[in-house]
Parts: C-alpha cells; sequence; structure tokens
C-alpha cells in the first residue's frame, strides 16, 4: 500500500542536519543494542504521529476509512528494521525488539544494521523519511597476516550511524541516543587502531629495543678482536631487519587479539590470545630490563 502523500511529505523540507557517528572501540551487547533499539523506536514512533497528523484525508475516502488507513501507516510505516548477519552470510531480519532475544540469531554475528528508513520507503514510493538514521555495528577483525603495506593507517571498520534530518530536535535525540548508548562504553586498549599507532610503538619502544639487543649480540657473536669482526656490520643490519618483520608481525598479532569492536555474545575465542601476548611482553620487559641492570652493575 503505497501512500503518495507520505512521499510528498518526506520531499517537501529542504534545510538538513547531518552526522556520522563512527563506533569505534567499544565494548557492546544485545541488550545495550536492544535499548538503543528501543529509543530509536520511540522516536521514530513521535516522528510518525507528528506526519501523519498533517496527512489530508483525500475527498473520495471516508472518515472511518481515513482513520483505518492512517492507522494502519502508523503500525507499519514507522518501524526500525533489523537485519542481524553472520559471519557465513546467515541473516536474521526484524522489526521490533524482540528479534534481540531470540534463539536463532547468527552465531557468531558479524554485523548488526537497522533504520527507520526501509519501512517508511515501503509506503512512499521509495522516498525516505524526512528525519532518518541508518546503523551499522561491524564486529569482524583485522587479518591476522596483513600485506598492507599501509600499517600506519588506522583499523578499517564501518561501524557509524548516519542521520539526517530536518528537525534539529530529532536530529539531536538520535546524537545522544547513539552516544549514550551505543558509544558509551570504549575500550582502554582502542588506541592500538588508530592511525600512527604502528609508527608510535615503533620508534619510540620496539626500535630502541631491537637496536639494543642487536648491539648486545654482535658484541657476542662479533667481538671487535675476533677473526670474524667483519661480519658485525652484517649482522646489524640482517638482525635489525629481522626484529622490524617480529614487530609487524606481533602488532598484527596484538590488533587481531584486541578486536576494535566487541560483541560479547560473540563468545569470542581470543582471551587466551591476549593471555599468550601478555606472557611475550611480560617476557621482554623483564629481560630487558634484567640485561641493562646487569651491564650498567658491570660498568
Amino acid at each position: 500500500m503505497n501512500d503518495d502523500s507520505l512521499r510528498k511529505e518526506s520531499r517537501g523540507k529542504f534545510q538538513w542536519y547531518a552526522d556520522s557517528i563512527p563506533v569505534r572501540g567499544c565494548q557492546l551487547d544485545l541488550p545495550l543494542i536492544k535499548a538503543a533499539y528501543r529509543e530509536l523506536t520511540t522516536l521514530t514512533q513521535k516522528e510518525g504521529e507528528a506526519i501523519i497528523a498533517k496527512l489530508p484525508r483525500p475527498e473520495e475516502m471516508s472518515e472511518d476509512d481515513f482513520a483505518k488507513r492512517n492507522t494502519f501507516l502508523r503500525d507499519d510505516a514507522f518501524r526500525v528494521t533489523v537485519s542481524i548477519i553472520g559471519f557465513d552470510g546467515e541473516t536474521t531480519y526484524g522489526e521490533d525488539e524482540t528479534i534481540f532475544d531470540s534463539a536463532n540469531l547468527p552465531q557468531p554475528i558479524k554485523t548488526i544494521f537497522f533504520t527507520n528508513a526501509t519501512a517508511f520507503k515501503r509506503h512512499a514510493d521509495g522516498a525516505e523519511p524526512p528525519n532518518r538514521f541508518y546503523t551499522w555495528l561491524h564486529f569482524d577483525k583485522p587479518p591476522l597476516f596483513d600485506p598492507n603495506p599501509l600499517v600506519s593507517e588506522t583499523t578499517q571498520n564501518s561501524s557509524l550511524v548516519e542521520i539526517k534530518a530536518d528537525d534539529v530536535v530529532y536530529f539531536r535525540a538520535v546524537q545522544n541516543i547513539v552516544t549514550g548508548r551505543l558509544c558509551s562504553k570504549r575500550k582502554f586498549y582502542s588506541v592500538i587502531h588508530e592511525k600512527f599507532a604502528y609508527d608510535i610503538g615503533l620508534w619510540f619502544i620496539a626500535l630502541p629495543y631491537a637496536l639494543y639487543w642487536v648491539t648486545v649480540y654482535n658484541d657476542y657473536f662479533f667481538p671487535t678482536d675476533s677473526t670474524i669482526a667483519s661480519y658485525r656490520v652484517a649482522f646489524f643490519i640482517y638482525a635489525s631487519g629481522m626484529c622490524l618483520i617480529l614487530y609487524r608481525a606481533l602488532f598484527m598479532y596484538l590488533k587481531w587479539a584486541f578486536p576494535l569492536n566487541v560483541l560479547e555474545e560473540n563468545k569470542d575465542n581470543a582471551t587466551k590470545h591476549r593471555v599468550v601476548l601478555g606472557a611475550i611482553v611480560m617476557g621482554l620487559v623483564i629481560s630487558g630490563l634484567t640485561s641493562i641492570i646487569g651491564t650498567l652493575a658491570e660498568s
């Protein structure tokens, strides 16, 4: 049932407010997402009441039929539709909050998408509502071995909420729901996914650490007064390069074990990898401090 009045209403305004809010470095769960969905649904229903109140009654339609049509539109055109997609492409679709309690959701969940535009467009000849939002929440991980040479770039993740509205009150309300719900639990380690995190770790931690150990072992394997001292330069260059390769592998492993966005219901098995990473880092720190202290004590 398409309604031309809805289509005209959706195209009748020209002043817009727009925003794209990234959802990055957040710890989420289905109850939290459900709460955000519920608030956005309430906002959508209020918007529907305002739009329907402005619809004129066609002359050929009786008051009773007009009331029935408006009741139908109020219930069917102003919904927030949800798609929950698994890593294998399995998708569960719904139009109310009970979808988040379903026992048949794909596991693990890769993407959750919801919007108020889909339900509206089926009654407005494809026109979008004057106040709308699109929400994408992605829970995929960066590759464990990333051949991309641009390792300094931010970790790719397109989780965001797009808002476009001609009503500033609606616009601010959606912003507050997104920041107050979806972006409320940020993880402290999300900094590793930001731009230049790799470079900062390289220049201020990894490279000084690597150069120290390469120098130590250079003196150990190739003393300056030995017959193989000429290999010192070759060893220094090769060992330094290998350390940089190991640092990159460790950094990719770190980003994989601590993904950008986490959904608790996915029951991520990366906990044991985090323990391994913690043991590796602790071992490197202890060995480095022990060696430095020993060297200073001998001097």
